[in-house]
């Protein structure tokens, strides 16, 4: 393995004022579950709205696990932890 002392993170695509990513990203806090952040307002991140958009994808959040696999939005989120006391 080829990732000593790296932590797997989970990516979340979100823009200003949304509820459900702020839900998503409590979430992840309540859990402990590492993840980044990228908004697609900020100037920075205005390269991934343009991949959405290709990929058919209008709605935020985005959630990502560390594998690159696109796990939905907060509903998705939720079900997939549904199990895990919070």
């Amino acid at each position: 393995n080829n990732n000593k002392g790296h932590t797997p993170m989970w990516v979340i695509i979100t823009r200003d004022d949304c509820k459900f990513c702020e839900s998503a990203k409590a979430l992840l806090v309540n859990i402990n579950v590492p993840y980044k952040v990228y908004n697609v307002q900020k100037d920075e991140c205005r390269w991934i709205l343009s991949l959405l958009k290709s990929s058919g994808i209008s709605t935020v959040p985005q959630i990502f696990r560390p594998s690159g696999e696109l796990v939905g939005g907060y509903t998705e989120l939720k079900e997939l932890f549904e199990g895990v006391p919070l």
